[in-house]
């Protein structure tokens, strides 16, 4: 049975092992030195177990790994504590509910990780330079790019410019990905994620690498439950 890693390393330590495995590759919110790999998508998740090894945990579950080998997309990666918080919430909910709670990833329907994983996937592969602007604090000039996901779900992808020397926008940039709550307003109740390392290239197509304190798997946890608890859980 696959067993939920709980973490309890603090992620200083996690980031330190993170540096360490990637050989110093990692910029923080700048991408890479070599932002190529020479392997598909699933050859660069598996390449990288300190972070991404519940993610392909669920990648298989859902029976999803075709796309992740063969197919050409964009992939905003999660990283484990963030699916791991996203399961310990559901597994409080269920508790707060009087409910049994669950023991294994296998519990949760593979169609709940498979809706889920899909928001974070679209068709093509992008990098941050081709995508639009967004500026939070004036988004009638700059509001960043609403694309459909490869799961139907219209999320917002832009690109935020920091400013450098007095100078606006001429700073950093960043990527952030924003889940879009209520489709028939969608400039209300975002909820942003920052990409911490954008531009990971293997051969079929791009990663982003979200930046994991305080994101859940799914955006919305609460969401989240919902959607397990209306499929059902595998007992």
């Amino acid at each position: 049975m696959t067993k939920i890693k709980l973490y309890s390393l603090s992620f200083t330590c996690i980031l330190l092992i993170a540096f360490a495995g990637c050989k110093k590759d990692y910029f923080i919110n700048s991408g890479l030195h070599n932002p190529k790999f020479e392997g598909n998508m699933m050859q660069y998740l598996e390449s990288r177990p300190f972070l991404f090894d519940t993610l392909i945990q669920v990648i298989k579950l859902a029976d999803m790994e075709k796309y992740f080998t063969d197919s050409t997309m964009t992939f905003f990666a999660p990283a484990d504590s963030s699916i791991n918080r996203t399961y310990q919430y559901i597994n409080l909910q269920l508790k707060l509910g009087g409910n049994d709670t669950l023991t294994s990833l296998n519990n949760i329907k593979a169609e709940f990780w498979r809706n889920t994983l899909l928001m974070y996937m679209f068709s093509g592969g992008r990098g941050l330079e081709e995508f639009q602007q967004l500026d939070l604090n004036n988004r009638s000039a700059f509001p960043g790019e609403f694309v459909r996901s490869m799961g139907g779900r219209v999320m917002n992808v832009g690109v935020i410019f920091g400013d450098a020397s007095g100078l606006k926008y001429q700073g950093y940039r960043q990527l952030n990905l924003a889940y879009i709550p209520n489709q028939s307003s969608p400039q209300q109740g975002w909820r942003l994620t920052r990409v911490a390392t954008s531009n990971i290239q293997p051969t079929n197509g791009y990663v982003h690498v979200l930046n994991y304190p305080g994101h859940y798997f799914g955006f919305d946890p609460d969401q989240a439950f919902l959607n397990a608890y209306y499929l059902g859980f595998n007992r």
